[in-house]
């Protein structure tokens, strides 16, 4: 625990060390950020990280946006059917967890015509937890179609499933929703967790609600075994955004931060499975100033754990 401290405060240093020159002078995270666009654009030229299947005539009309597509090595495949036309394509990446597994799913928001696959997804990988990190319209802009009823009393249908919305409620900055997924016979019970003040392309004006909602989402789900299911409408910025601080908070919670943590990295090898992670230079500076608190957080909690120690050890010789 020690040396996991020490590790923060060194780091910390560093991050507040590029904030200040940020501010001032050099822009350094906004350099980072354009090396990172560079090398993106890079395995695009040069095909590093092929999208055949995306780019398939029949699967073309599936994509959102026609420049963020998944790569072919880590796409979601379906291979659970409802129909005679479902085919295994959707616009859904697996990005890796501390443990190495397939800790999220990253999707785009649903089309009209792609709803059905997009339940298709939950049902076959068991989704227990939703993170929609969008709105339903923006800036005038259809950006997800919705996948479950407005009202409580009413009933989603998407042939051959049902979505029930047994519950809502407003935290403010996101809504806490349990959906209710019916196929056939079986039933089940998922959370959805909708941050509904993050704008497109921007970033929040605050950062804890982000942090309560990702904590809410790690309640319901502390494991990698199966995926957290995280979208927006496109699945990369603000999709990538959170996947980025809570694959952090995930290495800070085992002990896990080493002394060269390095957020550049962390996001680039994101953007090795999933295309554009953290889109702006808005959202990765964003990315910087929510594990900043996170490790400022986390470090004076230990400092009062560690007052408490001493005071009940004084007590204890003392009196």
């Amino acid at each position: 625990m020690e040396q996991q401290a020490r590790n923060l405060r060194s780091i910390l240093t560093h991050l507040e060390r590029q904030e200040t020159l940020d501010e001032v002078a050099s822009d350094c995270i906004a350099v980072e950020f354009e090396r990172l666009k560079k090398q993106s654009m890079k395995y695009r030229m040069d095909k590093t990280f092929p999208t055949k299947t995306a780019e398939k005539q029949e699967n073309v009309k599936k994509n959102r946006y026609k420049d963020i597509v998944p790569f072919d090595h880590s796409r979601v495949k379906l291979t659970f059917t409802t129909s005679k036309n479902d085919t295994d394509y959707i616009n859904a990446s697996f990005i890796k967890g501390v443990s190495g597994s397939r800790a999220y799913v990253a999707t785009q928001g649903p089309l009209p015509h792609t709803v059905v696959d997009f339940l298709r997804m939950l049902w076959e990988y068991k989704i227990e937890v939703i993170v929609m990190a969008c709105r339903e319209f923006e800036m005038g802009k259809k950006k997800c179609e919705l996948y479950w009823p407005q009202k409580q009393e009413e009933t989603f249908d998407c042939k051959p499933f049902t979505v029930h919305c047994d519950s809502e409620e407003n935290k403010g900055d996101y809504l806490t929703r349990t959906l209710r997924l019916t196929y056939r016979n079986c039933s089940r019970t998922l959370k959805q967790l909708h941050y509904v003040n993050w704008p497109d392309h921007g970033v929040p004006d605050t950062i804890p609600p982000i942090l309560d909602m990702l904590h809410e989402m790690r309640i319901y789900q502390d494991h990698d075994d199966i995926p957290i299911c995280i979208h927006c409408s496109a699945g990369c910025g603000r999709t990538g955004a959170l996947c980025a601080i809570d694959y952090t908070w995930n290495l800070l919670r085992k002990q896990m931060i080493t002394s060269d943590f390095d957020i550049y990295y962390l996001v680039q090898d994101m953007r090795t499975q999933r295309p554009s992670v953290v889109q702006t230079k808005e959202q990765y500076l964003l990315v910087y100033r929510t594990i900043k608190l996170l490790f400022q957080r986390y470090l004076h909690s230990m400092d009062a754990h560690t007052y408490q120690n001493e005071v009940s050890n004084y007590g204890k010789t003392h009196f």
